[in-house]
């Protein structure tokens, strides 16, 4: 059976955000921020988006090893178990107790001729992930926006407290291993669920703040490296000005130069309005190009004839 990827760039809606805060300084919650073509743009992290995706499954009934009950992951199987749960097999595992410690069984020597003992060390489960996730960057750099809050009642010096904000979209990157998923019909599950994210964590979270996509690009390909990454662009017009997003120009390139085949790109959303490309399959509507992606994926993995199976 020939080896597919999926990869993909997402673009969230517009919003004002205050996401995946950094540590506290006194009484102030800064946003998370990293340099990005030499400008400071604010950031969420990987691990909050993939939180997201586990929280998405557990809310709509999929069975997950961890569950998250507003303060604490609850665990089902410690011992994980990537068959049976789909965060196990998309997400991966690793428990570090039990790498750190060595177990082991000694065969006693009356048993064996050569009188030398024998050890068989005991395996601890752990799994790469199939899905790798990257940091998302704000598509505008950041403008400095802060806001407050005063708690009710007698004042004191920590009665306020300033919150960093950021009006903005955001883009990030996934990369997903259909061919290291023990089922490999959820594929479509993280694909339902990267279209479905309502928030991510980090700080308290009581923000509201889209962060499914407004917009995507998806490359279904044989091609074990992506070859695009961060494809979408909000260029500046005039100073604190910036038109609106577009395909990265960097993109556009390498499907100039044969790079990337144009017939493998899946493309959704807002940005999809007035946009052509040709053999690319260009779909305004996000739910149409999903469902349409999903049916040659289907056919490419074969996966109704593996149903059949079960």
């Amino acid at each position: 059976m020939s080896r597919y990827y999926l990869f993909g760039t997402l673009l969230s809606h517009y919003g004002s955000a205050s996401l995946n805060h950094g540590k506290s300084k006194g009484n102030t919650s800064p946003l998370q921020k990293a340099r990005w073509h030499n400008k400071l743009h604010s950031v969420v992290n990987s691990d909050a988006i993939r939180w997201a995706l586990r929280f998405y499954w557990q809310q709509n009934g999929y069975p997950v090893n961890r569950n998250w009950d507003g303060y604490v992951n609850n665990w089902i199987d410690e011992n994980f178990d990537p068959e049976r749960f789909i965060d196990d097999d998309v997400l991966g595992f690793m428990n570090p107790e039990a790498v750190r410690r060595e177990i082991t069984e000694e065969i006693d020597d009356s048993d064996l001729e050569t009188g030398v003992k024998q050890r068989t060390r005991i395996a601890y489960p752990q799994r790469l992930s199939a899905l790798g996730v990257n940091r998302a960057f704000s598509l505008t750099p950041f403008d400095g926006g802060v806001t407050f809050n005063s708690k009710s009642g007698e004042k004191d010096g920590t009665s306020l407290h300033f919150i960093e904000y950021h009006n903005t979209r955001y883009q990030y990157v996934f990369a997903l291993d259909c061919n290291h998923l023990k089922d490999k019909t959820r594929i479509f599950d993280v694909l339902d669920g990267l279209m479905s994210i309502r928030k991510v964590g980090g700080h308290n979270n009581v923000f509201c703040y889209d962060f499914s996509p407004e917009s995507f690009v998806l490359r279904w390909t044989k091609d074990p490296s992506p070859d695009m990454f961060y494809c979408f662009e909000q260029l500046e017009t005039q100073p604190g000005v910036y038109a609106e997003p577009t395909i990265s120009s960097s993109l556009i390139e390498s499907l100039a130069n044969e790079d990337i085949d144009s017939n493998e790109l899946w493309i959704g959303g807002k940005i999809a309005n007035d946009f052509e490309l040709n053999k690319a399959h260009i779909y305004p509507g996000r739910k149409k190009a999903v469902a349409e992606l999903k049916k040659v994926i289907t056919k490419d993995l074969d996966l109704n004839k593996a149903k059949a199976q079960k």
